[in-house]
């Protein structure tokens, strides 16, 4: 195959990808955004539990 053929497959194995990438990213803000609202947890314990830095959960906040 060349370099310049396209590869649907391909191309739609690699969009279905980013889609669950970009879904798992929103569960895991999402997921952030109700343990802030709880207000059962540290900073630091949320960060660990959804691996979100404190700077980006701080963001959350406001």
């Amino acid at each position: 195959m060349s370099i310049f053929e396209y590869d649907k497959e391909e191309e739609e194995k690699k969009l279905r990808k980013a889609e669950y990438e970009a879904g798992i990213q929103k569960g895991v803000l999402n997921t952030a955004r109700h343990l802030l609202e709880l207000n059962l947890l540290s900073l630091e314990n949320i960060s660990r539990a959804t691996g979100l830095s404190i700077d980006e959960l701080k963001k959350l906040q406001q």
